[in-house]
């Protein structure tokens, strides 16, 4: 039996070729963070990185990436208090230390001065994420204060219905259901007089 030469492709031909000379490129798998720390002088710089990182990787980084020099790295691995597995905020189950957090502070060949923060926090929709933790909050308190406090009624959303419902009966508005306001009525129209739905509007079904 003779075999017959099989073309090689071309993305298996760089497998041939040199690592030296491929076109490599590198992403990083781990996450670093920058912390703010007013209390260091502009030389040092601080920074929250992974348990497995070392001070030649931290150093490495920073030169080959941003090009900034580095003198000195000191490291240290700040450990969690023990605490206990809960769901539901009542400090009861087993005993666990949360993982410890690895902090590297260096010494910078220049000084860094870090940004001041701003205070219009309103592009970043601070306002909706204060608002979600204040309900995250309140049903939390509702379920530590007993079994059965999160079947109670909402306060806040009843009395805002009593408003609606007064503004209604003053007349000072009309409610209408979602699909008058959309203005779907036809088909309820063209339902009621011939029993078939009609066909959708072009505005409608271009959209």
């Amino acid at each position: 039996m003779v075999r017959r030469a099989v073309a090689i492709p071309k993305a298996a031909k760089n497998s041939f070729v040199p690592p030296s000379q491929r076109k490599q490129v590198f992403l990083p798998e781990f996450v670093i963070s920058l912390v703010r720390t007013p209390f260091l002088s502009p030389r040092y710089a601080q920074f929250r990185v992974p348990l497995n990182f070392n001070k030649l990787d931290l150093r490495d980084y920073l030169q080959n990436l941003y090009g900034v020099g580095v003198v000195s790295v000191r490291s240290y691995i700040e450990q969690q208090p023990i605490t206990r597995m809960t769901r539901d905020g009542r400090n009861i189950g087993p005993w666990r230390r949360p993982q410890a957090q690895k902090r590297m502070t260096v010494e910078l060949r220049e000084p860094f001065v870090y940004p001041e923060e701003p205070k219009d926090l309103s592009p970043w929709e601070k306002s909706s994420w204060d608002a979600g933790e204040k309900w995250q909050r309140k049903m939390q308190k509702k379920q530590q204060d007993g079994p059965n406090a999160a079947e109670q009624p909402d306060t806040d959303l009843r009395k805002a219905y009593e408003e609606q419902a007064k503004e209604l009966k003053k007349n000072t508005e009309e409610w209408r259901p979602t699909w008058k306001v959309l203005g779907l009525d036809f088909a309820h129209k063209e339902v009621a007089r011939t029993g078939k739905s009609s066909p959708v509007p072009k505005w409608l079904s271009k959209s």
